[in-house]
C-alpha cells in the first residue's frame, strides 16, 4: 500500500469524514510530516473502499452544498493500520515515522517504546555520523568563507546535525510521555 493510502486510513481511524473533512485536516494537522493533492485524494478512497479497509457511513446533502460522502473505516482497515505502524520506516522527503506516531495510540505502548529506541539509535548513528564529517572538514580545510564550496556542505551537515540533535530529544519526550502513560 502507498503512504497515501496510510495517511487515509489514520485519519479516518479517528472520526468518519468526507473526502472535503479528510483535506481540511491534512492541510492543518498533518502537513508538517505529509502533504497530498486533491486530485490525488478521491481515487485513493474508492481503492481503499474496494479493498473493503474503508466504506462508506453516510451519504450526507445539504440544500445549498453538493452530496457529502462520510467515510468510516473497517476493522480490517485499523488491523491494516496498526501492523503499518510498526513496520520499519523508509526516509524520505516526509517522515513515515512521524506520520505513524499520529496512531501511534493504536499500538500499546510497550511497542512504542521499543520502536522510538531503534529511531532514536538511528538518528544517534547519523549525527555521529555527521559530526565526523563537520570534524574531518573543518580538519582539511580550517576556517571557509561562504564562497568556498565546502562552506555550504559543512552548513548543510550542520543543519543535519541540528535535526538529528532535536529528533533524538524528541524520541526521548515521546518515550517519557508513553511511560508516563500522558502528555
Amino acid at each position: 500500500m502507498s503512504t497515501i493510502q496510510y495517511v487515509l486510513l489514520t485519519l479516518l481511524a479517528r472520526e468518519p469524514l468526507s473526502g472535503y473533512d479528510m483535506k481540511q485536516q491534512m492541510d492543518g494537522r498533518i502537513h508538517i510530516f505529509y502533504k497530498i493533492n486533491n486530485n490525488q485524494l478521491y481515487p485513493v478512497l474508492s481503492k481503499l473502499e474496494a479493498e473493503g479497509l474503508v466504506q462508506l457511513q453516510s451519504f450526507e446533502r445539504e440544500s445549498y452544498r453538493p452530496a457529502r460522502k462520510v467515510y468510516e473505516i473497517t476493522e480490517a482497515g485499523i488491523e491494516k493500520l496498526k501492523a503499518w505502524v510498526i513496520e520499519p520506516s523508509e526516509p524520505g522527503a516526509w517522515d513515515e515515522f512521524l506520520l505513524k506516531q499520529y496512531s501511534a495510540w493504536l499500538v500499546d505502548p510497550d511497542t512504542m517504546i521499543k520502536l522510538l529506541k531503534e529511531k532514536k539509535l538511528e538518528h544517534q548513528n547519523r549525527l555521529q555520523d555527521y559530526i565526523q564529517k563537520v570534524d574531518g572538514f573543518r580538519e582539511q580545510y580550517g576556517r571557509l568563507t561562504s564562497e568556498h564550496p565546502i562552506f555550504s556542505t559543512i552548513a548543510v551537515v550542520e543543519m543535519g546535525i541540528g535535526f538529528e540533535r532535536s529528533y533524538m530529544e524528541w524520541c526521548d519526550k515521546m518515550i517519557g510521555w508513553l511511560q508516563g502513560n500522558q502528555i
